[in-house]
Parts: structure tokens; sequence; C-alpha cells
């Protein structure tokens, strides 16, 4: 997961402008973004349960809306994400171990 946060914040480096202007960037972050909730999802209920400062459901339910919606991804819902969840997931995520 952490790989995932890495990937996206090179993604965006260039910042809002960038994420909005290249169809590339947006498709490479939406994968990342992805593969966070993949992989929450498939975290034990036990580990979600010692370990409640991760939005686990947050991030499947993400996940879960880019994979049923995914024609009508909401560019704006993943640019706040990242502006507001990015950085306080990866303090829980280093947290952990």
């Amino acid at each position: 997961m952490l790989e995932a946060l890495e990937r996206i914040r090179s993604f965006v480096a260039g910042g809002r402008s960038v994420y909005f202007s290249d169809t590339k960037t947006q498709v490479a972050v939406a994968y990342e973004v992805l593969k966070l909730g993949e992989a929450a999802n498939g975290v034990s209920a036990a580990f979600r349960r010692s370990h409640p400062v991760v939005p686990w459901r947050r991030l499947v339910s993400l996940r879960n809306e880019m994979v049923h919606e995914y024609f009508r991804v909401d560019l704006d819902a993943i640019w706040e994400f990242i502006e507001a969840e990015l950085v306080p997931l990866e303090r829980a995520l280093r947290g952990i171990g």
C-alpha cells in the first residue's frame, strides 16, 4: 500500500494542473487508488479492528465506486482524496509497521 501511495505522490508532483490536464496521469493515479482499495479489501477483519486509524472502509468504498462507475470516475473526488487523505493515510500505514 505504501508503494501505491508513493507512486500517487510521484504522479501528482506537478500539482493539480498537471493532474487535470494529463489523461495518463489521471489513469495512473486511478490505477494506484484501485490498488489501495483492493489491498485494503484483502486485509482481515481482525487486522482492521486492531488498526482502526487506517480508513479501511473509505479505501474499499473509493475502489468500489471507481470499479462500478468506471466511465464516470470523478476526477475531482480523486484529487480531493489526494489532497486531504493521502498524507494521513501514509502516516497511519507507517504507524502499523
